[in-house]
């Protein structure tokens, strides 16, 4: 039975492991809080911190803020944000500093739990690799910034690496706070039971009490309904404000396909957006593809980590925003987990590692300083 329960890899964690992981996301944050800092000095050459500040606050970031500061009866847009990111932003003072702050705290322990997590599954080395590779995705500053990003990334990978061990009501716990971060929290539910169910054999009769652990996920969306419900009159205003953005949903696939055609031309403005979110995309996919086929394939065990990665590619997929079809998608494509573990395994060859770094820190490094300037193809 314990077999069942318990990966190969890291059957029980010794004493230190944490320490690890935790020195290892220190390393990691603080090399690309320099970075970010040298980046946002020669892009905002010449000026105070206070444009620095405003630079990382554009966008989704000063919508945070001001439903921090002064709630959602701001605008009809402002209900599609889920509240746990501005709460915690209210509870330390409100401003872009505070967000920061947030975001930044909750970096560090999304670069802690995935390593944590990449070491259970496939050993130090990859975690390693894993920690930097989710900070130097070329859209990894969206960590960093005044976005919920890091947020959502921390609890959805600690929930899955509590459901790995057997923590099914932290797992739970963790399910619920990342569905108040972001609607798609609730997607978590699916590679949950995947793995539940693999650690009882794949018997319905083996259930035990804590499965209910699982459904403990959704009630992030419904404590949100409740409060939208009492104080803005519908327990759907977070779905009805999204509207006010062009949000739809279409067939599988069908966000991507319309994205592909809104290429205007190479020299057309909206043709970078594109191959941003749509290449991205589709780079995903294809390391995906490679989860389960070829010779990096993960085991059998370990495919809850592809079932989170699929259902979040799909869905980004088939989300369409006005304007333009996918956008975001690029830094949402991150939070497929498995891409992540299959480049940080890839990246044992050496020539890989390095390419992988060099590229993604220069695409990071250059959004990063596109996103400064206010241009709408990095939001």
């Amino acid at each position: 039975m314990q077999a069942l329960i318990t990966a190969p890899a890291a059957v029980v964690p010794e004493k230190g492991q944490w320490f690890s992981s935790l020195r290892a996301a220190g390393v990691v944050w603080g090399v690309f809080t320099v970075l970010h800092l040298a980046v946002s000095a020669f892009t905002k050459r010449g000026a105070g911190l206070d444009a620095v500040l405003l630079g990382w606050n554009n966008w989704d970031a000063g919508h945070y803020v001001r439903i921090a500061e002064s709630g959602y009866g701001i605008g009809p847009g402002f209900p599609a944000f889920f509240p746990l990111y501005p709460l915690l932003i209210h509870l330390l003072g409100g401003g872009i500093g505070a967000a920061l702050v947030v975001a930044n705290a909750a970096a560090f322990g999304a670069l802690a739990v995935l390593h944590r997590l990449a070491a259970h599954e496939f050993g130090e080395a990859v975690a390693q690799r894993s920690a930097w590779y989710l900070a130097a995705f070329p859209m990894g500053f969206f960590l960093f910034i005044g976005y919920n990003e890091s947020l959502f990334l921390l609890l959805a990978v600690g929930a899955l690496y509590a459901g790995r061990r057997g923590h099914w009501w932290l797992a739970g716990a963790l399910g619920a706070l990342s569905s108040a971060t972001r609607l798609f929290g609730l997607l978590l539910m699916l590679p949950l039971a995947v793995e539940y169910l693999r650690q009882t054999g794949w018997t319905l009769r083996r259930l035990r009490a804590d499965v209910l652990g699982i459904a403990l996920v959704p009630l992030g969306v419904i404590a949100y309904a409740v409060y939208c419900m009492i104080e803005l009159g519908s327990p759907l205003a977070f779905s009805i404000a999204q509207d006010q953005w062009g949000r739809r949903y279409t067939f599988p696939g069908g966000a991507w396909l319309t994205a592909v055609q809104q290429v205007q031309g190479p020299l057309h403005p909206a043709t970078l957006g594109t191959l941003i979110d749509a290449g991205t995309t589709l780079v995903a996919v294809v390391l995906l593809v490679l989860c389960v086929v070829g010779p990096w394939k993960f085991r059998r065990d370990q495919m809850y980590l592809v079932v989170q990665g699929a259902i979040t590619l799909l869905m980004l997929m088939s989300t369409e925003v006005g304007g333009r079809s996918m956008q975001s998608a690029a830094r949402y494509c991150m939070e497929a987990v498995a891409i992540l573990l299959l480049l940080a395994r890839i990246g044992a060859d050496p020539r890989w590692d390095r390419t992988v770094l060099v590229l993604g820190v220069s695409l990071h490094a250059a959004l990063l300083a596109v996103f400064m300037t206010g241009t709408f193809l990095v939001a």
